[in-house]
This record gives C-alpha cells, sequence and structure tokens, in this order.
C-alpha cells in the first residue's frame, strides 16, 4: 500500500516537472517577442534612417543608370529547327558573357553593348503533348506518378515536343530595342540550311496546287459534259475518269480537293518562315532584372540587425563560460 503511494507521488512530481519545462518554454518565447518589440521601439529613430538612406541610394542608382526592359518573339519553329534554335541562343549568350565584342557588335549593330542576356523558353503545351499519340500519354502517366508534378515537361530533353517558343532579348536602356530585336530575329532565321528547307517544301505545295486545280478543273469538264449528254474527250495527258464513276463521287472528290486546297494554303501560311512570327512585344519594363526599391534598405538592417545579434550572442556566451 506504502509502495503504491510512494508510485503515485513520483508520478506527479514527474508530471509537475514537465508542466513547469512547457511553462518555461511558452515564458522564454513570450520574453523574446517582448524584447524585440522592445528593440524595435529603442531604435525606431536609427532604423527610420537606415530605411531613408537607402531608399535615397537605392533612387541614386537607378537615375544614373539605364532600366533593364525586356523584349519577346513568340514563334513556331518549323522544318525541325527547335534544337537549332536553342544551341544559337546558348551560343550567342556564351559569346556575350565572354565578351565577344567583334562578333556582338556584327549582330547586334553599334549599340551591341547594350544587349544584357538572351533566353528562349518553350510554351508548354500539356494537352497537345499528350494527345499527340498513346506512347506520349502513358510516358506523361509514369513520369507523373515518378516527380508528383508537371516540372518534367520543361526538361531539355522534351523541347522537341512543343512547336511554340518565347525569345527573349533583355536590353539596357529603351531606345533601341525593336531594332537590336529585330536584328536577332533576322540572324537566328538566316540559317541557310533551314531556309533550302523551306523553299522546297513551299515549291511543293504551289505544285500541288496547281495539280488540284488541273484535276477540279477536268472534274468540272466532265460534270459539264455529263450534264449536256456528251462524252468529254480527254487527251493524253488528261486524268482518265473511269466510267463507272457517277456523279456523286465526282463531287466527292472534288470537295477532297478543295480541302486538300485549303490545309495545303494553311500550311504555306503558316511555314513561310523558319522561325513564324506569332507575336512580339518590345521595351516592356522588366521587373525581375531590375533592382528593387527594397534592396539597399534590406541591407542596411540585416547588417544592423546581425551587428547586435553577434553583440547579445558574445555577450550570452561570455556569461555562460563565467558560469562555469
Amino acid at each position: 500500500m506504502s509502495e503504491q503511494t510512494s508510485q503515485n507521488a513520483s508520478d506527479e512530481i514527474d508530471l509537475g516537472v514537465v508542466f513547469e519545462k512547457i511553462k518555461s518554454f511558452f515564458k522564454s518565447i513570450l520574453i523574446g517577442i517582448i524584447q524585440i518589440f522592445q528593440f524595435f521601439w529603442k531604435h525606431k529613430f536609427v532604423l527610420a534612417g537606415l530605411i531613408v538612406i537607402g531608399v535615397g541610394l537605392q533612387l541614386y542608382l537607378k537615375s544614373t543608370s539605364e532600366s533593364i526592359f525586356s523584349n519577346q518573339f513568340l514563334v513556331k519553329t518549323n522544318y525541325s529547327s527547335t534544337e537549332y534554335l536553342y544551341s544559337k541562343v546558348n551560343s550567342i549568350n556564351l559569346k556575350l558573357k565572354a565578351g565577344d565584342s567583334l562578333y556582338i557588335k556584327d549582330l547586334f549593330g553599334e549599340h551591341y553593348d547594350k544587349v544584357k542576356e538572351i533566353e528562349v523558353v518553350p510554351v508548354i503545351d500539356v494537352y497537345g503533348l499528350v494527345n499527340k499519340s498513346k506512347e506520349n500519354k502513358e510516358t506523361f502517366e509514369l513520369l507523373l506518378d515518378e516527380f508528383g508534378n508537371i516540372s518534367f515537361l520543361s526538361d531539355e530533353i522534351n523541347i522537341n515536343e512543343y512547336t511554340t517558343h518565347k525569345i527573349k532579348i533583355y536590353i539596357e536602356g529603351q531606345a533601341y530595342n525593336e531594332k537590336i530585336s529585330n536584328r536577332l530575329y533576322d540572324h537566328l532565321a538566316s540559317n541557310s540550311y533551314y531556309n533550302e528547307l523551306k523553299t522546297a517544301t513551299l515549291e511543293s505545295y504551289k505544285e500541288r496546287l496547281q495539280q488540284n486545280k488541273a484535276i477540279r478543273t477536268q472534274i468540272d469538264s466532265i460534270l459539264k459534259d455529263q450534264k449536256e449528254n456528251t462524252l468529254p474527250k480527254l487527251d493524253n495527258n488528261a486524268i482518265n475518269f473511269s466510267g463507272s464513276q457517277d456523279l456523286k463521287e465526282l463531287l466527292n472528290q472534288k470537295q477532297e480537293l478543295l480541302l486538300n486546297d485549303l490545309s495545303l494554303r494553311n500550311r504555306m501560311s503558316s511555314n513561310d518562315e523558319v522561325l513564324k512570327i506569332i507575336d512580339s512585344s518590345f521595351g516592356v519594363f522588366s521587373e525581375e532584372r531590375n533592382q528593387s526599391y527594397l534592396i539597399i534598405p534590406s541591407i542596411f538592417l540585416g547588417i544592423y540587425f546581425l551587428f547586435f545579434f553577434f553583440r547579445y550572442l558574445s555577450r550570452r556566451i561570455l556569461s555562460f563560460v563565467g558560469k562555469d
């Protein structure tokens, strides 16, 4: 009986110690919060002064240097030129970082020193990619299970899956943005290999349109002769329609030719450039490339806080060592 009473008393003492520790922990947090507010109140004038000086210095630096502006081409890459585009942009960026002034000046002209960076990123079309084929859909599902998100879609290995891309040019100052950007586009689109492919492809489209037109003319002639109940006379070069073709078959063939013409004209329109410009914008202020007004004030405040933090830390260490 006495042993059970002793055990209960021991448990009560242990619980009391635990509650005291918890109470002490929350008390220390509360004291810390109060000390922080006291610090800010005690140093309010110094902190306000640092903020004012920091903002003033930031404004001065902005007034003595030009802002960075973003320029963008939204392009469709034709003739499997996606990898070429990324490789070319990467090589130009390497030239910019290396300071190859001869190459850069030849590319961008007399204001070459205004160009800060170029980048190209794909416009990710998840729906279009997944529905392109059954294999793509299965691969997408496997990668989604593995990664847990769709970040893998922007990996370099997948860039050839997208036909639309953004070419971004970051330029210092607003005066020559369009001129410099157009020089870059002209350079990227001037590759002789892809332009030869373009020329050959467009010529093929034109020939097919002419052939379709000739076939439609012959179909119209046959339909006219059938209407007049006369037998059409076809020369050796004409298309020989079998006598079993009735009016409906001829009309269906003509309709298919017209649809094929529409498809060919659409291709000619969208593939008339190696890098087909869908949209473009010039001289847009870049928030991400320009310093915020809070950067220098934040640095000043950070240094000030660190000074007092290390001073407080050193005092605590000395106090702890002194107790020993």
